[in-house]
């Protein structure tokens, strides 16, 4: 019996440590997730900051064919 139990126990510890490890493993998803939101905003507030500089005539210069 004693063998039942510590086999028990050592599975109750993995499981344990499964669950930590997949506890980590989401809140570094969620993390990535926010970071590349981020980035995407970020990235396209200088697009559109690039897109809004003068041509010297206080005129916007415009990358569309419009």
């Amino acid at each position: 019996m004693s063998e039942n139990l510590h086999t028990a126990l050592r599975q109750g510890q993995e499981s344990e440590t499964t669950d930590e490890i997949i506890g980590v493993l989401t809140a570094i998803s969620v993390v990535s997730k926010r970071l590349a939101k981020r980035l995407t905003l970020l990235e396209q507030r200088s697009a559109e900051k690039e897109g809004a500089k003068t041509d010297g005539k206080h005129t916007p210069i415009s990358t569309h064919g419009d």
